[in-house]
C-alpha cells in the first residue's frame, strides 16, 4: 500500500515557498571605488567614533546600477581594501641569460652584421653556439637587443653626398662646430629657402588626394583593389601639363619673426634683386632696428647668387653665411617648414580655388608654421649630427 506522506510534504513545500516574500530580481553589479572606501572609512572611523555596524552600512553605500550592496558585500570590500594583489609573472629584473650569456648575443651580432648589413633574428639564432641556441629563442634575442640599443628600424632614403662632397659638408661643421644655440641665434639673423608648391585642377584634385597619403589603414579585401594601390607614376604627362607651379621665398629671423612672397615667373636673378630691395631689406630693419649689419642664411642656388643679386644684398648691408656646402638642405634650418607648410596647404585648399586663390593659401599656411623661435638656434644640433655622420646626410 502507498505512504500518503510524499503529496502531504509536497504540499507543505508550496505552502512555504508561497509565504516566503518576493525579492526583486538579484543583481550582478559592484561597488565602484568610492563606495568601497566609505565601507571601509565607516568600519574603520578616527579615534572617538563608534563603528557603524555592518548591517547598517548598505543604506549608505550603492552599487553602480543604484542597488543597495548585500552585507556580505560589504564585508568583502572591507576586507580587500588595500590588499595588494599577488603579482604573476616573472620578478622584476629577472632574465633568461645570464651577463655573459648577453655578451655572447651581442659579439655575435657584430660579428653577422657589418654596417649596413640586413640581418635578422633567425641569422642571430643559427650563428650562436649550440647549447645558448637550445637555451633562448628568437624573441629573447630580439629583447636582448633591444636592452642594448638596436632595434629593427627601416633605412633613411637618402642620396649618398660621396667622398668629395661628405669632405666639404665636414669642414663646414668643423668650422662652426664651437657655436652654441645663442651664438647662432646673435650672428645669424636670417635662414630662407624657396619652395614650389603644385596646383592641380579640379578634375585631378581627388587622384592627387588619393595617390599622395603614402600609407592608411585598409582591410585585406582592399589592399589590392585599384583605389588602394599607389602607382608609381602617378600623373600622366599631359596631366602633369595641366598643372601650374607656385613658387615661395620665406625667411625665418632669430626673433621669430618670419616673411613670405610669392616669386614671379621667369625667375632670374634680376628679378631677385628686385625683391631683395622690395621685401627682404626692408623687412630685416623692421625687425632688427638697432642693427647696421644682417647676416642670411641661403642655399646655393645660383639665382640667389648672381652680380645683380651681391650687389642688391650690399645695397641693404645683407652678407650671406659663406662657405655653405652644395646639396645640403638637410642643414638649412628653413626646411622644416615645408612639409608642414604643405600639409597645411592641403587642409586650407577649397574645390572652387583659382591660381591665385592657391598662392594665397600658400602663403597663409607658410606663415602658420609654430616654432618658429626654434629654428636658427636649430643649427648647433645640425652641426653636432653632421659631425657624428662624418659629413654624411642628417636627419632632423
Amino acid at each position: 500500500m502507498k505512504s500518503m506522506k510524499a503529496p502531504r510534504r509536497k504540499t507543505a513545500m508550496k505552502v512555504m515557498r508561497a509565504m516566503r516574500p518576493k525579492t526583486a530580481m538579484k543583481s550582478f553589479a559592484r561597488m565602484d571605488s568610492k563606495n568601497r572606501e566609505l565601507c571601509y572609512s565607516l568600519r574603520h572611523p578616527p579615534r572617538g567614533t563608534k563603528k557603524v555596524p555592518f548591517i547598517d552600512i548598505p543604506d549608505y553605500v550603492t552599487k553602480t546600477d543604484g542597488t543597495k550592496p548585500s552585507v556580505r558585500a560589504v564585508k568583502d570590500a572591507i576586507y580587500l581594501h588595500n590588499k595588494s594583489r599577488k603579482k604573476v609573472g616573472r620578478k622584476e629584473g629577472w632574465q633568461k641569460t645570464s651577463p655573459s650569456e648577453n655578451r655572447t648575443i651581442l659579439t655575435k651580432f657584430k660579428a653577422i652584421r657589418p654596417d649596413g648589413c640586413g640581418v635578422d633574428s633567425r641569422d642571430l639564432h643559427t650563428s650562436l653556439p649550440k647549447r645558448l641556441a637550445m637555451k633562448v629563442g628568437r624573441r629573447t634575442l630580439i629583447r636582448r637587443l633591444a636592452d642594448e640599443g638596436y632595434y629593427a628600424e627601416t633605412k633613411i632614403q637618402k642620396s649618398d653626398p660621396g667622398p668629395a662632397l661628405a669632405g666639404r659638408r665636414l669642414n663646414f661643421g668643423t668650422e662652426h662646430s664651437g657655436k652654441s644655440e645663442g651664438d647662432w641665434e646673435r650672428e645669424l639673423q636670417g635662414c630662407g629657402d624657396l619652395k614650389e608648391f603644385t596646383f592641380y585642377p579640379h578634375h585631378l584634385r581627388p587622384k592627387f588626394k588619393r595617390v599622395r597619403a603614402s600609407w592608411t589603414y585598409m582591410s585585406k579585401q582592399e589592399k589590392y583593389k585599384p583605389a588602394f594601390v599607389r602607382p608609381k607614376r602617378w600623373f600622366s604627362k599631359s596631366q602633369y601639363k595641366a598643372t601650374q607651379k607656385q613658387k615661395v621665398f620665406a625667411m625665418t629671423t632669430s626673433n621669430s619673426k618670419s616673411l613670405s612672397f610669392l616669386v614671379p615667373k621667369p625667375f632670374t636673378t634680376e628679378v631677385w634683386a628686385s625683391l631683395v630691395r622690395k621685401h627682404v631689406g626692408p623687412f630685416l630693419k623692421s625687425a632688427f632696428p638697432g642693427r647696421r649689419t644682417y647676416q642670411l642664411l641661403l642655399d646655393g642656388e645660383k639665382v640667389l647668387h648672381g652680380p645683380e643679386a651681391k650687389r642688391a644684398y650690399a645695397e641693404n648691408r645683407i652678407t650671406i653665411l659663406p662657405d655653405w656646402p652644395k646639396y645640403s638642405p638637410d642643414l638649412n634650418p628653413q626646411e622644416n617648414v615645408w612639409p608642414w607648410a604643405e600639409k597645411k596647404l592641403r587642409k586650407l585648399e577649397q574645390p572652387t580655388d583659382t591660381f591665385e586663390d592657391f598662392g594665397k593659401r600658400c602663403l597663409a599656411a607658410v606663415n602658420a608654421y609654430p616654432s618658429k623661435n626654434k629654428l636658427v638656434g636649430s643649427m648647433a644640433h645640425r652641426i653636432r649630427k653632421l659631425i657624428e655622420a662624418e659629413g654624411g646626410p642628417i636627419m632632423f
